[in-house]
C-alpha cells in the first residue's frame, strides 16, 4: 500500500514538472522566436585534425579512410596528445536510435585507430551525443551529410 501511495505521489510531482517545464519551454520559444539559433562549436576540437564522416545510417566503417589515416599520422607525430572522441548523427530518426548510432560510429573511429597504432591510453573516452549539438540547421542534404561526423577534442587535463 506504501508503494502504491509513493508511485501516486511521485506520478503527480513528475506530471507537475514536466507541465511547468513545458509551459516554461513554450514561453521560451515565443521570447526567442526572433533571436538567432546558436550553433555548436567546440572550442577543445583539436586543430590539424578533420572530423570523420559517416555515410547515412551507418557505423560499421568510417566512410572516409584517408581523412583517419592522416588524423592517425598526425597523433602519432603529437605523442603526447591526449584526446576524446565525439560522435554525432543528423536529426532523422528517433533520439535512442541516434545516441546508440552515434556511440557505434566513435567507437568505430575508436578501434580503427587502434588498428593503426594509437595507444588506446591516450584516447580517454569514445562517446555519443546523437543529434544534439547540430553544426548546421538546414534540412538538406549537405547538412545531414556534416552532421554525420566523429570529431576528435582535446582530452581534459
Amino acid at each position: 500500500m506504501k508503494l502504491i501511495l509513493v508511485i501516486a505521489v511521485l506520478s503527480v510531482s513528475l506530471t507537475a514538472t514536466l507541465d511547468a517545464a513545458s509551459s516554461e519551454q513554450s514561453q521560451s520559444e515565443t521570447a526567442s522566436n526572433s533571436s538567432q539559433v546558436q550553433l555548436w562549436t567546440n572550442s577543445e576540437r583539436l586543430e590539424g585534425l578533420k572530423d570523420i564522416a559517416f555515410d547515412f545510417d551507418t557505423h560499421e566503417s568510417a566512410s572516409e579512410q584517408a581523412i583517419l589515416a592522416a588524423n592517425a599520422q598526425w597523433l602519432k607525430d603529437h605523442s603526447d596528445v591526449r584526446f576524446r572522441l565525439a560522435g554525432y548523427t543528423d536529426v532523422r530518426g528517433n533520439i535512442v536510435y541516434n545516441l546508440v548510432l552515434s556511440q557505434r560510429r566513435a567507437e568505430t573511429v575508436k578501434r580503427e585507430l587502434i588498428q593503426m597504432g594509437i595507444a588506446e591510453n591516450r584516447i580517454e573516452y569514445a562517446t555519443g551525443w546523437g543529434e544534439l549539438y547540430p553544426n548546421c540547421l538546414e534540412s538538406t542534404e549537405e547538412c545531414w551529410q556534416h552532421q554525420r561526423r566523429v570529431e576528435f577534442v582535446r582530452a581534459i587535463k
